[in-house]
C-alpha cells in the first residue's frame, strides 16, 4: 500500500510539473526561440584577408530568406555550414543561434603560405599544400614562388619551400622571393641586400647551414657590401660584392 501511495503522490507531483511547464511554455513569446538577426565574423592570418565577405554574407541572407519562418529549431543551420564551406579560402565554417535572437556565423579563412606565379597567372599555396586561384584585388603579404612549370611542380616544391622558409638564418629576415630553375633555387630575403644561389635538392639544408655560419662570421658593413652568395659548393660559400 505504502508504494502505492508512493507511486500516487509521484504521479501527482510529475503531473503538475508538466502542467506548470505547458502554462510557462505558453506564456512565453515564441519570439524567444525565432532569428531575428545574424552576425558574421571573420578570422584572417596575418596580412591574409582571403574570404569573399561579400559573398558569404549572401549566402547567409539567401538561407535566411528560404527558411519558411524565423524559427531557430526549424532551421538546419548544417545546410549553411555546407555552403559556406564551399566558399573560396574558407577553412571552417561554423553557424549557430543564440538566446539573443541572432544567428551567428563565424568563418575561419585559409591560411597560405606563398604566392606562386606561373603559366600567366597567379596562385596560392595553402599551409594544407593546395594550389589555389589567387584572389583579384586582394593584397597579400607572402614570399613568392617563381620558376614552376605547372601546379605538380609547385605542389613537389612545397618541402623545399618549407626548407627555406623555416630555416635559422632567415628568422629575422622574411624571404621575398624563391625561383627555382632546375636543382637551383636563388633565395631573395627582403631586407637583405644580396641574394643566395642553393641546391633545391637534398643538399639544400647543409647550404643553408652555410649560410647561416657565414652571416654569423661577417659583420654587417661586410654584408651590407655582398650583391650575392653561392653556396652550392661543398664547404664553400662564394660571395659577389658590389
Amino acid at each position: 500500500m505504502k508504494k502505492v501511495a508512493i507511486l500516487r503522490a509521484l504521479g501527482i507531483v510529475l503531473s503538475l510539473s508538466l502542467l506548470l511547464a505547458s502554462f510557462i511554455s505558453s506564456e512565453m513569446s515564441l519570439d524567444i526561440w525565432s532569428i531575428q538577426t545574424h552576425d558574421i565574423s571573420f578570422e584572417y592570418p596575418e596580412n591574409q584577408k582571403l574570404i569573399d565577405e561579400d559573398a558569404a554574407e549572401n549566402e547567409v541572407v539567401k538561407f535566411l530568406s528560404e527558411q519558411p519562418d524565423s524559427g531557430a529549431f526549424d532551421m538546419d543551420v548544417h545546410l549553411l555550414e555546407t555552403s559556406l564551406n564551399a566558399l573560396p579560402y574558407v577553412a571552417e565554417a561554423q553557424v549557430y543561434w543564440n538566446l539573443n535572437n541572432t544567428l551567428v556565423v563565424e568563418l575561419r579563412a585559409t591560411q597560405a603560405k606563398a604566392k606562386v606565379f606561373m603559366e600567366q597567372s597567379k596562385h596560392l599555396l595553402t599551409q594544407g599544400g593546395a594550389l589555389l586561384p589567387a584572389p583579384r584585388n586582394t593584397q597579400i603579404d607572402l614570399p613568392i614562388l617563381t620558376g614552376l612549370a605547372d601546379s605538380a611542380a609547385a605542389i613537389a616544391a612545397i618541402p623545399m619551400l618549407d626548407e627555406v622558409l623555416n630555416a635559422s638564418c632567415f628568422e629575422e629576415v622574411a624571404i621575398a622571393q624563391v625561383h627555382v630553375t632546375g636543382a637551383t633555387v636563388e633565395i631573395i630575403p627582403r631586407v637583405a641586400k644580396h641574394t643566395i644561389t642553393a641546391n633545391a635538392d637534398e643538399r639544400l639544408a647543409v647550404d643553408l647551414a652555410k649560410v647561416a655560419a657565414f652571416y654569423a662570421a661577417t659583420p654587417k658593413e661586410e654584408l651590407d657590401r655582398i650583391q650575392h652568395l653561392d653556396v652550392r659548393f661543398k664547404n664553400q660559400v662564394v660571395s659577389t660584392e658590389q
